[in-house]
């Protein structure tokens, strides 16, 4: 499959992880090993089968819900875009979102058109207490 632009891509990957349509969701990426996913909380996931894996194993435990998908900042190049955005599920029945997750989607544009080669999701802690450090320190 081929996506003509980033957006492209991007819609077709949250279809697709709504629908939990494993094969719609693997044509968004990218056809070689170079992609890696890293879903809340858990280990990356290196090489196509194994982000294949998981997902299957996503969509197998999921339930129905649907996606709200939020732009929070973009970088532009000429052969990759990187995309932050807000992720907002609202799961089974509920009627309201629940907290979002910060992602960060990057394409590469590829002879075919544009391809996912990392999707890294986490959740986002808005209002936890800030934490201060010593000027001497440094964190990495």
């Amino acid at each position: 499959m081929s996506f003509p632009t980033p957006e492209a891509a991007e819609s077709a990957f949250y279809a697709a992880f709504e629908a939990r349509d494993l094969d719609a969701m693997m044509a968004v990426w990218a056809s070689d090993n170079s992609i890696a996913c890293i879903h809340p909380l858990t280990a990356p996931l290196n090489g196509r089968s194994a982000v294949a894996a998981g997902w299957r194993s996503m969509f197998e435990a999921a339930g129905h819900f649907q996606v709200q998908v939020e732009v929070a900042h973009e970088i532009r190049e000429a052969n990759q875009v990187i995309r932050l955005v807000r992720e907002y599920l609202v799961i089974g029945q509920e009627t309201e979102p629940r907290p979002p997750i910060l992602a960060t989607n990057v394409f590469r544009k590829e002879n075919e058109g544009w391809h996912l080669v990392l999707h890294h999701a986490s959740p986002l802690q808005v209002g936890a207490p800030s934490v201060s450090h010593p000027p001497s320190q440094v964190l990495h």
